[in-house]
């Protein structure tokens, strides 16, 4: 299957966009669709943050059909000439391939990648800042999947790996900036997996784990890791909380021989945000070491509401304070996944609603004109990500 379109659009996906006019990003989301998944591809006005629906991509399997907190569903990846587009089918257990040429601008699928070792009704991938490898987790067979990205899109797969930890549904799960180590969520056992990467093979090496659980505040709390940023030097790990307790979000560094300092930060200014802060990202100047520091709070059933909260991070010193927060309406109060670029946040809302608010000075942020942006195309497409990454 060859699908033609605009060459900026191409470009976007395969990761070259300097040939595209200024001012553009692209928004890409996994839908999640339990009958016939997708991924759709957005264009972003980086200065008004206007979102434009550009096209859909079936990827011949489908998804779980209501989204996975505090995961990435799809990732992208740039190798050689080619850029590969990767999108994981959460109800099939497969990852879907696109190819994307840069000599003749055309996308087209590769193929659907499976093994009997790795199953999964919800997930997450990530994918090496060298394009070379894939991680997954699988909540059915609750363990991680390794594959290797070849030159032409397809992948193979190198092992199936349980963390030390204990078999669990993982979740959230993230590459260091220097390709050299993979951390994966735990939220089962209030813990962090590190493994590092074999950088010829791809196949993992466990370096045992973070323990939050033994944390005071955590036995009083609950600390249930969930989705990870991590600083630029590769050391400081930022991890979402699931806590219905109490607003706070969680800290470890990275080391060559594995997770160190465990810590549990509460947050103030949090408003009526108080449960579930899913998913962490570092603001640019936070990713290099100090900075503002954004919680996406999914909140709950119970009253607790949706939102960013926006903290003051310093990795030297190793702190994260509350600083704002901003309620967020979504259509049934759950939210997914939170990214920014620029001074603009764009925020996943339940069930296939995508928004972009403006980032004041003082941390808190405004929803721009265009207001909320459904995708009839989606039924749970909590997960996506924006290219290019500016950090």
């Amino acid at each position: 299957m060859k699908m033609s379109f605009w060459v900026c659009v191409t470009l976007a996906v395969a990761g070259l966009l300097s040939t595209c006019f200024a001012g553009t990003a692209y928004v890409v989301t996994n839908n999640d669709n339990a009958s016939g998944n997708s991924a759709s591809i957005y264009s972003m006005n980086t200065n008004t943050g206007v979102l434009t629906h550009i096209l859909d991509l079936p990827t011949g399997g489908t998804g779980s059909g209501g989204g996975y907190f505090a995961t990435v569903g799809n990732g992208a990846a740039v190798t050689g000439a080619t850029g590969c587009l990767l999108v994981n089918d959460t109800g099939s257990s497969d990852v879907a391939s696109f190819n994307v040429n840069l000599h003749t601008f055309n996308i087209a699928k590769v193929g659907n990648f499976t093994n009997a070792a790795v199953t999964s009704f919800g997930g997450s991938i990530a994918v090496t800042p060298n394009g070379k490898f894939l991680y997954a987790t699988y909540a059915t067979t609750e363990n991680i999947g390794a594959w290797k990205v070849n030159s032409d899109c397809s992948l193979t797969f190198i092992a199936a790996y349980e963390a030390s930890v204990g078999a669990s549904n993982y979740d959230g799960i993230k590459v260091t900036p220097n390709g050299k180590d993979l951390l994966v969520a735990v939220p089962g056992f209030e813990a962090v997996e590190q493994f590092s990467i074999d950088q010829t093979t791809g196949a993992l090496n466990d370096l045992g784990f973070a323990n939050f659980a033994g944390l005071s505040e955590c036995i009083s709390n609950g600390c249930y890791a969930a989705g990870i940023d991590i600083t630029a030097d590769s050391r400081g790990a930022i991890i979402g909380n699931y806590s219905l307790n109490a607003a706070s979000v969680l800290g470890a560094e990275i080391t060559s021989t594995g997770l160190t300092h465990p810590t549990y930060f509460p947050l103030s200014n949090t408003g009526n945000l108080t449960t579930n802060d899913n998913v962490p990202f570092l603001s640019a100047a936070a990713y290099k070491g100090s900075g503002p520091l954004y919680l996406g709070f999914s909140g709950n059933s119970t009253g607790s509401q949706p939102g960013v909260v926006t903290a003051t991070f310093s990795e030297a010193h190793a702190s994260i304070t509350g600083k704002a927060s901003t309620p967020i309406s979504s259509p049934v109060d759950y939210q997914g996944l939170i990214a920014s670029t620029g001074n603009l946040m764009v925020v996943s809302e339940w069930f296939n609603v995508l928004q972009v608010f403006t980032i004041n000075a003082n941390g808190t942020l405004t929803a721009t004109g265009q207001g909320p942006v459904s995708n009839p195309s989606a039924n749970g497409a909590y997960s996506f990500f924006i290219y290019p990454n500016t950090r």
